[in-house]
């Protein structure tokens, strides 16, 4: 796999609500080669702090820009949105595997959770290029409130059919976004046994625990999300529990093995994971 670390400047910093915003950075040579579901390593080089780059999936890759879209959660992703046009960040990158492209004729379903959107709509924007029909596309986003809901108005522009879903109601249907994915999938699928689409979800593990149950039975890869201290699959800090495949023996005989997220992910079969 090919990576590339050094210094990148910062393009722009772009606040898109109270709880979100965008780094755009100047990165030819992972914007030239990172595909939808890959993720780079950021860390402040001037902050002590931490001392563990943080992991961020990549939003957008195009013209020698990388896009992040960032929750403000804490210090980091605080002093993350106050950098400047020209400053400068520790960036590795492209990590990770990437979602498979689907076959032309299925229908394709996308689930985000919050900041689980950007690989997702990194993807449909992919298929979209490649002359996938938009009407076969069909987008769930989901997100605690309108404050952390963002891409809304991109992914209508794109013209594909868009569903908005928020725990509060503040926008959109009010409850979990699974809950309208379920029902569609649901009335799609009753008397039609030829209706099998691909679902792709991204977000907190609680979200796609349950996308994976709403699909049971359906092709669905999940990117999932994890504390990843290297993003090399060094420190094994990211690993989480996978279904063991017949052709791989366990040292102890568990009946399952363990996967690093940073490294065979973050884009797993939901029907391989193990849910806890």
């Amino acid at each position: 796999m090919i990576k590339h670390s050094s210094l990148a400047r910062i393009h722009s910093v772009i606040s898109l609500s109270k709880k979100i915003f965008t780094l755009n950075l100047e990165c030819p040579q992972i914007a030239s080669i990172a595909q939808p579901g890959q993720f780079v390593q950021l860390k402040l080089p001037d902050d002590q702090s931490s001392i563990w780059p943080r992991p961020f999936s990549i939003h957008k890759a195009a013209d020698e820009i990388v896009t992040i879209s960032i929750k403000k959660f804490g210090k980091i992703t605080r002093l993350l949105e106050t950098l400047k046009s020209g400053s400068m960040i520790n960036v590795t990158g492209p990590l990770g595997n990437s979602f498979s492209m689907p076959p032309p004729d299925r229908e394709i379903y996308f689930a985000a959770g919050g900041v689980g959107l950007p690989p997702l709509q990194f993807l449909a924007e992919k298929l979209l290029r490649q002359g996938y029909p938009v009407d076969k596309l069909h987008f769930y986003s989901g997100a605690r409130s309108a404050e952390e809901l963002f891409g809304d108005h991109e992914l209508q522009a794109l013209g594909l059919d868009y569903v908005s879903a928020t725990d509060d109601g503040t926008t959109g249907i009010k409850g979990y976004i699974t809950e309208p994915l379920s029902v569609e999938l649901t009335r799609r699928r009753t008397g039609n046994e030829d209706f099998i689409p691909i679902i792709y979800g991204c977000g907190p593990e609680p979200m796609l625990k349950k996308l994976a149950a709403v699909c049971y039975k359906i092709p669905c890869f999940l990117s999932l999300e994890a504390l990843m201290p290297c993003g090399w699959g060094v420190c094994n800090g990211c690993a989480v529990k996978i279904k063991k495949n017949d052709n791989l023996v366990t040292e102890d005989e568990r009946g399952f093995r363990l996967a690093r997220v940073c490294k065979e992910g973050p884009v797993f079969d939901a029907s391989e994971v193990i849910w806890e």
